[in-house]
C-alpha cells in the first residue's frame, strides 16, 4: 500500500508567528506610552547648574533670576535637583504654584515680578528637553520668593494707606521684622525635607470659601477675555421683551458665558455652531428676518433680570443704560477686579470664630453669622466718600442702651457748630450740652454765655454731648468696639435712609437698620431679651452692658463676591477703591 506524501504548510506557521510578533510589539508600545520619560538626576543637576552659573541672565531665552544667590544657597543644599517638576512634568505643587502666581498678578495692582506670562508661555511648550524644564523649575522657585515676601510682609492688602482713615489695623500690621529672601529660602526648604510643598502653596493664600469661590469667576472671566469672542453692545442699544434687534444673539452669549443664561433654554433654538458665533449671526441679520434667534425672548428676559440683580440694578428685564454700562465692562477689567477683592480676604484672620458680625460696605449690608450660616441679615449705612469708613478686624465688646453722642471734634466744627451760630435754639431743641474739656467729669457750659472761640481752643476745647432721646443721632443702642477712630455700630434717629440704594450717608460709623434685634441676639446668653432692652431704654438713662463673649466684627469692603447660590455678585465701588488704573489706590503704597 502507497503511503500519502504530507506536504507542509509553511504560511499558516508564518502568519501565526507574525501575530504574536506583532501582539508583543503592541504591548510594548503600550507600555513605554506609559511610561513617563525619566530625568536622570546627574542630568537634572547638570540642566539646573548651567542657568544658576553659566546663563543666569538668560534663562529660557532672555530671562534675568532676580534672586540668583538665594537660588544658589536654595539649589547647592538639594545637589541641584527640581523643585516644582516632576521630570519633564510641573508636580503638583507646580500646577498649584502658577495658578495661584496668576491669580495674584491678574489684578495687575503692584509690578509683582513672577513674570506669569513668560512662565506659561514655557510651560506650554514643555517638553523632553532637561535644560527647558530645569529653566521652568529655576524660575519658579525665583517667583516664589518674590511672592512669598510679598505675603509674609502683608504687602499684598489693599486699601491699607487710606488717608481719611489711617487708623492702625492690627490684621494689616506689618511683621515686627521684615521677611527676607534668606528667610524664605529657609523656609522653603523645610518644607521640602518634611515632604510639605503643596501644603506651603496653600499657606499663602486664604482657605476662606469666599476667597474659593472668587477663583473659579475669576478664572471664568479670563477664559473669557482670552477666547477673543467678547465685543461690547451697540451704545445706544434699548431692548426689551419680544424686540427683534440683530444683537440679541450677542446679548444672549454673554448671559449664558456669565452663568444667568442657561444653555438648554436655548438648545432648540439654533445649532450649537451658530449660538457660538454671535458676530456672525448679526452680520447675517436683516431687516424683517423671522429667526427666533433675533427676538429678546422670555428666557432671555428671566436671564437679565437675574443679572440686573448680581449687578446691584433694578430688574426690569430691559437693556437699559444703567445695564448696558456693566455689560460692556470687559471681561479683562472684570478679571482684574475680582482679583483685586481677593486680596481683601487676606484681612481676615484664618479662623474668624463660630459667631461674628459680618459687614460689607460696598453691599450696605450686615450680617449675623453663627456656625458658618446667617442668621440675621440687614442693611447697613456707612461713612460718605468724604468720611470713609475703614476696613476693620476687632470684637464688639459692650453694648450701650441709650446712648449719650460724645461728638468728635472734627464732626462738631464742621456740621453742628455752623447751624448752632445762626439758630440760638438749634443745641437746646436737640438736647446738646456744652462741656469746657474732654476731662471726666468737667464743668457744663451755659448754653446762653457759650464762647465759640472755646471750641478752637486748644488749652479749653469745648466738648458736644448729645443727651438720649428719639432725636440722638446714635439713636437708642450703639455697639463698641476698639479702634482710633471712634468707629461703632449704632442705631440712627433718620431711618428712612435705609430706603435709598445708596447708603453712603454717615461719618464714619456704621448705621444698623434692625438695632434692637442686633442688641437681643447679642445679649441673649445673658437673659436680655428684646423687652427688656426697651424697657431699659424706656428710662432715657445709659446703660453699658458688657458682653461675656465679645463677638468679632469684620468691616470689609468687596465689590465683588459669590453668593451661597454660587453667583458672582457685583456692586458699585462707592469708595474708588477698585480703580486699578486710576488715582485712588496709589493711596495703598503706603505702608502702616
Amino acid at each position: 500500500m502507497k503511503r500519502k506524501s504530507c506536504k507542509k504548510h509553511p504560511t499558516s506557521a508564518v502568519l501565526i508567528l507574525g501575530g504574536l510578533c506583532i501582539s508583543l510589539l503592541y504591548g510594548a508600545l503600550l507600555i513605554s506610552g506609559g511610561t513617563k520619560p525619566v530625568m536622570p538626576p546627574l542630568v537634572a543637576k547638570e540642566s539646573i547648574e548651567y542657568w544658576l552659573y553659566d546663563e543666569p541672565g538668560r534663562v529660557a531665552g532672555n530671562i534675568s533670576l532676580q534672586n540668583r544667590e538665594e537660588l544658589d544657597q536654595l539649589y547647592r543644599s538639594l545637589n541641584h535637583q527640581p523643585i516644582w517638576m516632576d521630570h519633564y512634568e510641573l508636580s503638583e505643587a507646580g500646577h498649584k504654584l502658577v495658578r495661584t502666581l496668576k491669580h495674584t498678578a491678574s489684578d495687575e495692582w503692584k509690578a509683582y515680578r513672577y513674570r506669569v506670562s513668560k512662565l506659561q508661555t514655557e510651560i506650554s511648550r514643555l517638553s523632553n528637553q532637561p535644560k527647558h524644564a530645569a529653566a521652568i523649575d529655576v524660575l519658579l522657585t525665583d517667583a516664589f520668593i518674590n511672592f512669598a515676601q510679598q505675603v509674609l510682609n502683608n504687602e499684598l492688602l489693599p486699601n491699607t494707606g487710606e488717608l481719611d482713615h489711617p487708623s492702625f489695623r492690627k490684621v494689616a500690621a506689618p511683621p515686627a521684622t521684615r521677611v527676607s529672601s534668606l528667610d524664605v529660602i529657609s523656609l522653603l526648604s523645610q518644607s521640602l525635607e518634611q515632604g510639605k510643598l503643596h501644603s506651603l502653596i496653600g499657606e499663602m493664600v486664604p482657605h476662606h470659601p469666599g476667597y474659593e469661590r472668587l477663583t473659579t469667576e475669576l478664572d471664568r472671566y479670563q477664559a473669557i477675555a482670552d477666547s477673543g469672542l467678547w465685543f461690547p453692545l451697540q451704545q445706544d442699544l434699548n431692548i426689551g421683551i419680544e424686540d427683534v434687534h440683530p444683537q440679541v444673539p450677542r446679548l444672549r452669549w454673554m448671559l449664558k458665558t456669565y452663568g444667568d443664561l442657561e444653555p438648554s433654554k436655548l438648545a432648540w433654538l439654533m445649532p450649537e455652531e451658530v449660538e457660538q458665533d454671535p458676530l456672525l449671526m448679526e452680520q447675517n441679520y436683516r431687516n424683517g428676518d423671522s429667526n427666533p434667534a433675533y427676538v429678546f425672548d422670555a428666557a432671555t428676559e428671566e436671564a437679565l433680570q437675574q443679572y440686573q440683580l448680581r449687578n446691584g440694578l433694578l430688574a426690569t428685564g430691559r437693556v437699559d443704560t444703567a445695564t448696558l454700562n456693566k455689560l460692556n465692562v470687559p471681561p479683562y477689567f472684570m478679571a482684574q477686579r475680582i482679583a483685586l477683592n481677593m486680596k481683601r480676604w487676606r484681612y481676615l484672620p484664618k479662623s474668624m470664630g463660630d459667631r461674628y458680625l459680618l459687614v460689607n460696605m460696598a453691599d450696605f449690608r450686615l450680617d449675623l453669622i453663627e456656625r458658618g450660616e446667617s442668621t440675621m441679615n440687614m442693611k447697613v449705612i456707612i461713612g460718605k466718600s468724604r468720611r470713609r469708613t475703614p476696613v476693620l478686624a476687632e470684637s464688639i465688646s459692650t453694648v450701650v442702651m441709650s446712648p449719650e453722642w460724645n461728638v468728635p471734634h472734627r464732626i462738631a466744627m464742621r456740621d453742628i457748630l455752623p447751624i448752632a451760630k445762626q439758630d440760638p435754639n438749634y443745641l437746646t431743641d436737640h438736647h446738646f450740652k456744652v462741656y469746657a474739656g474732654w476731662q471726666n467729669p468737667a464743668v457744663e457750659v451755659d448754653l446762653e454765655n457759650i464762647d465759640w472761640e472755646g471750641f478752637n481752643s486748644r488749652e479749653n476745647t469745648y466738648r458736644l454731648v448729645q443727651m438720649p432721646g428719639e432725636d440722638n443721632s446714635l439713636g437708642n443702642v450703639k455697639f463698641v468696639f476698639p479702634n482710633d477712630k471712634s468707629i461703632y455700630l449704632h442705631d440712627t434717629n433718620h431711618k428712612e435712609l435705609f430706603a435709598e440704594s445708596m447708603r453712603a450717608l454717615s461719618s464714619g460709623c456704621i448705621r444698623v437698620e434692625k438695632p434692637l434685634e442686633l442688641a437681643s441676639a447679642l445679649l441673649q446668653p445673658q437673659r436680655w431679651d428684646q423687652s427688656r432692652i426697651e424697657d431699659t431704654i424706656g428710662l432715657r438713662q445709659t446703660k453699658a452692658v458688657s458682653l461675656a463673649q465679645p463677638i468679632p466684627v469684620y468691616l470689609m469692603y468687596w465689590t465683588t463676591w459669590v453668593d451661597d447660590a454660587g453667583r458672582l455678585q457685583i456692586r458699585d465701588d462707592v469708595y474708588q477703591r477698585d480703580q486699578i488704573n486710576g488715582e485712588s489706590h496709589k493711596l495703598d503704597s503706603i505702608v502702616l
